[in-house]
């Protein structure tokens, strides 16, 4: 049974765990070879630990467990964007529960908090361009393509990304 909760300080490891699987498959391409054997750990896990050891106000983490095993995470920024609103900052999914519906669970739980707190209803997220099947997914939950621009990775890696947004958060097809 799928269970969302919010991310505890208790969860911080497995997301960072999760966060560093997912970018080595989905990002084995973008990101430098150095960074994605060694680099990656202390940097993805450092993020987490001060994200859930020194919560803020506006940003919003959530955990989806199955059997009590962390299976995917999204964390929101509320109100990140004057004109796009709350920024979906992270969302994973472990491999192994792709296609299952978590992902849509986490949006969706993340879209009542939005329409709850948040002063602009508009949803957004940056999307490397290499990863296909996320913009799949995005596209196949009513995102659109708001523009293109590059990311500078942890790593100094510049790569392409779009920017995929909802100008609210009921257009979250979930």
């Amino acid at each position: 049974m799928l269970t969302i909760q919010d991310a505890t300080f208790d969860d911080h490891q497995a997301i960072a765990d999760l966060h560093i699987q997912n970018w080595k498959i989905v990002y084995r391409n973008d990101l430098s070879e150095q960074y994605l054997a060694h680099d990656i750990h202390l940097d993805r896990k450092q993020v987490w630990h001060q994200r859930l050891s020194q919560p803020m106000e506006k940003r919003h983490i959530w955990v989806a467990k199955q059997s009590n095993q962390l299976c995917g995470f999204i964390c929101i920024e509320l109100d990140a964007h004057q004109d796009l609103g709350t920024l979906i900052d992270n969302l994973h999914v472990s491999p192994e529960a792709k296609g299952q519906g978590v992902g849509k669970q986490l949006l969706k739980t993340a879209a009542g908090i939005i329409e709850q707190k948040a002063q602009r209803q508009g949803i957004y997220l940056e999307v490397l361009a290499s990863n296909l099947p996320a913009i799949g997914f995005y596209q196949r939950v009513g995102g659109t393509e708001h523009c293109s621009q590059t990311w500078q990775a942890p790593d100094g890696t510049v790569v392409d990304e779009f920017v995929y947004n909802w100008s609210d958060a009921g257009q979250l097809r979930c």
